[in-house]
């Protein structure tokens, strides 16, 4: 029988506006926002730290409705070199636990640590070490979901680490229908606006109610398609952690060549 897998899905908190705040100190308890130019009030926000979150704005909003919301709002025009430089900063990082290190995007990475808990502790003790390592090495937090795949490391991160007060959360497969299931089906990885009112209207409006819906019927609506979708609300993930590996493709029917900011 094969040893269980224990995956970490890593997660850095508004990456480009936390890079910002460790770069300019003074800004740390100011509401702050990366974005295009502030004197013409051009551009989209990229990121907003938590203190501007606190006011209403968002991730790809317009910055001049933002800083409608918050007049005193900090803009700093993005610096994508050293965005990557921090990334790849953390990634060397997350390297010295584990060598099975895969990024998901410039604010995301995959470890597979199942071969470190040896040397490291337990998956949480290792989890508190990376976000104390990379805080005081970078200034950025971070959040980490924990479980036996990807997929399900992934969920227990975007839906319960970064709810958590301490940014980590260890999700059992075998506790996926107690914790995952009963959550709205929008709150699942690879669904987006659109697919999530296709589903509506097919009647499934939780992620258990995609779990329980016929794979054929899946797949005669959306081909592969669907059948990634009833093997990610079913927790079915048994890929490996490659390192080297760049996955851009975040939903369904949605592109995006940034990151989400969450």
């Amino acid at each position: 029988m094969s040893k269980q897998r224990v995956i970490f899905l890593a997660d850095c908190q508004s990456f480009y506006a936390s890079v910002e705040k460790a770069t300019h100190p003074e800004y740390r308890n100011r509401p702050l926002v990366v974005a295009g130019d502030p004197a013409r009030r051009s551009g989209i926000v990229l990121a907003a730290c938590p203190l501007a979150k606190k006011y209403g704005i968002t991730t790809a909003e317009r910055l001049g409705e933002a800083m409608n919301k918050c007049p005193d709002l900090v803009v700093v025009r993005p610096r994508m070199q050293e965005y990557i430089k921090v990334s790849l900063q953390i990634t060397e990082i997350l390297q010295s636990f584990t060598n099975l290190v895969e990024p998901y995007s410039i604010d995301e990475q995959h470890l597979d640590v199942t071969g470190s808990i040896v040397l490291f502790g337990s998956p949480t003790q290792i989890a508190k070490n990376i976000q104390s390592r990379v805080w005081n090495e970078t200034g950025v937090y971070t959040r980490i979901g924990i479980s036996e795949n990807k997929i399900l490391a992934k969920m227990a991160c975007d839906n319960f680490a970064k709810k958590n007060k301490n940014g980590i959360f260890y999700l059992p497969k075998i506790e996926m229908e107690q914790q995952l299931w009963p959550l709205p089906i929008h709150n699942m990885f690879y669904i987006g606006s659109r697919m999530t009112r296709h589903l509506k209207r097919m009647g499934i409006h939780t992620i258990g109610d995609l779990a329980r819906t016929s794979l054929p019927r899946l797949q005669k609506r959306w081909g592969v398609n669907g059948e990634i979708i009833w093997r990610i609300a079913n927790g079915l993930d048994d890929s490996p952690v490659t390192p080297d590996t760049f996955i851009g493709q975040k939903g369904i029917g949605h592109q995006m060549t940034l990151p989400r900011d969450i």
